[in-house]
């Protein structure tokens, strides 16, 4: 299958590949983050750019973020595309996919917290070896 982006990007699908998997994976994560500081701009711009008085200004930068976003989200693919290629077993890990809408947003009220891990206490790990 070839991989033909829509959007300019800095590296090509097989310069991709040629990169580490912890290079890709960190790359994968720095644009997620990215990601997630793009929407946030994105949804804090949204008022002031559909109300009677719009700022040009604003309207541009939420248009060239909404094109940032589409280029960092294809590039994310295209990272994943690499990872498959190089034989990764977890290039399908939720982890390195992009978020969902519903993932996107924010946790309610009424959602209940979850309890942190446990960590076996001293004598477990002395049996079963190292805890991680």
């Amino acid at each position: 299958m070839e991989f033909r982006p829509r959007h300019p990007q800095p590296f090509s699908l097989e310069v991709a590949e040629q990169l580490s998997v912890p290079e890709i994976t960190g790359e994968i994560a720095r644009l997620q983050n990215s990601l997630k500081h793009l929407q946030s701009t994105q949804t804090e711009l949204e008022p002031y750019i559909s109300g009677s008085e719009r700022d040009q200004d604003l309207v541009n930068a939420y248009e060239e973020n909404g094109q940032t976003i589409a280029s960092q989200e294809e590039r994310i693919t295209m990272l994943r595309f690499a990872l498959e290629r190089k034989g990764a077993s977890y290039a399908a890990n939720p982890h390195y996919q992009l978020p969902d809408a519903t993932a996107r947003q924010e946790p309610t009220a009424s959602s209940a917290p979850t309890a942190p891990p446990t960590v076996p206490d001293q004598e477990a790990e002395d049996a079963n070896g190292l805890y991680l």
